[in-house]
C-alpha cells in the first residue's frame, strides 16, 4: 500500500530529528514515499536517502521557500529537483546567510529590550541548520523569559513583535523559475488561509506552478474540497503532508497523519514537468 507525506522538516531546519531518525519513523509507520522539505536547506538530503536505502521508502528531494508577496508571504515546496544544481545550491546558500543574519539581529533587539539570549546558543540549537525563529524562541525559553515557544512567538518574535527581523524571501515566479531550471517542480504549500488565492492563482500557474497543497497538515474536509475544486480549476496536481517538525505547532499533524495524500502524486508531479516541457 502506498502511502506517502510530501512535507517534513528535520534539523537541517527547524525540525527536531535529525534526517536519519525521521526516516526510521517515518519507517515505521508504513510511509512507502517521504520527502524532505527543509526550510531553504537540501542539507539532510543525502543522510536521508542514505538510511532509507535499505529500507522500502522512497526519499524524494524537496525543499520549502519563503516568497513575498505585498500582502504578506507565502511558501512554495520544491519536489524532484537537482540538488546540486549550481543556481540553486548558490540561491539557497544565500537564503542561509539571510537566515543567520536576520536570527543575529533578533538577538541584538532582545539584548536591546532587556531580554539577553546568547547568539552562541542560538546557533547552538540550530546545529550547523538553517537558522530559525523557533531557535531563537527555545533560547529564549532557556533563558527564563518565556514559559514556552509559544509566548515567545506572541511576546517576542511574531510578525510585527518588538524583536522581528524580516528574512530574505524570493519572488514566487523566481522561486517557481529557479526550481524549474534545476530539474524540479514547484508547489503551493498551506495555502488555506491565503487571501484571494483563486486570484493569484493564475499568475503562479502561468510562472509553471504545477501543485496545490491540499491535504495538508490538520486541514477538515471542506478545506481539502475546496481546494482540491481549485486544483480541478487551475490543472493543479493536488498534494499533501503533514509539515512534521517533531514538536507541536499550530494545524500541523503527525508524520503521515495529513489527510490521506493520493498515492499516484509524485507520478502525476513527474508527468505534469512533462506535459510543460513539452
Amino acid at each position: 500500500m502506498v502511502k506517502l507525506d510530501l512535507h517534513s522538516h528535520t534539523t537541517a531546519s527547524d525540525g527536531l530529528l535529525a534526517p536519519a531518525a525521521l526516516v526510521c519513523l517515518a519507517h515505521e509507520i508504513g510511509l512507502t514515499t517521504l520527502a524532505i522539505t527543509d526550510h531553504d536547506t537540501t542539507a539532510g538530503l543525502a543522510e536521508a536517502q542514505a538510511s532509507a536505502a535499505p529500507l522500502d521508502l522512497e526519499v524524494i528531494p524537496g525543499v520549502e521557500f519563503g516568497c513575498e508577496l505585498p500582502q504578506g508571504e507565502i511558501h512554495l515546496l520544491g519536489y524532484l529537483f537537482d540538488p546540486a544544481h549550481p543556481a540553486l545550491v548558490a540561491k539557497l546558500a544565500w537564503l542561509r546567510e539571510g537566515r543567520r543574519e536576520r536570527g543575529r539581529l533578533m538577538v541584538e533587539k532582545l539584548g536591546a529590550l532587556g531580554v539577553p539570549v546568547a547568539w552562541e546558543r542560538v546557533q547552538a540549537l540550530a546545529a550547523g541548520g538553517s537558522v530559525g525563529r523557533p531557535h531563537v524562541a527555545q533560547a529564549l525559553v532557556e533563558s527564563g523569559a518565556v514559559t514556552d515557544t509559544a509566548e515567545a512567538f506572541d511576546r517576542y518574535l511574531a510578525w510585527g513583535g518588538p524583536a522581528y527581523v524580516p528574512r530574505r524571501r524570493l519572488d514566487p515566479a523566481e522561486a517557481i523559475g529557479l526550481l524549474w531550471d534545476a530539474g524540479g517542480v514547484a508547489v503551493l504549500a498551506h495555502p488555506g488561509r491565503i487571501p484571494d488565492l483563486a486570484v493569484l492563482l493564475p499568475r503562479w500557474v502561468a510562472a509553471g506552478l504545477v501543485g496545490l497543497e491540499c491535504y495538508y497538515g490538520e486541514y477538515d474536509p471542506p478545506t481539502v474540497d475546496r481546494l482540491v475544486a481549485l486544483a480541478q480549476r487551475y490543472d493543479l496536481v493536488p498534494t499533501g503532508g503533514s509539515d512534521y517538525h517533531a514538536r507541536p505547532l499550530k494545524d500541523h499533524a503527525p508524520l503521515g497523519g495529513s489527510p490521506v495524500v493520493p498515492p499516484d502524486t509524485v507520478d502525476r508531479l513527474r508527468t505534469a514537468r512533462v506535459k510543460l516541457e513539452t
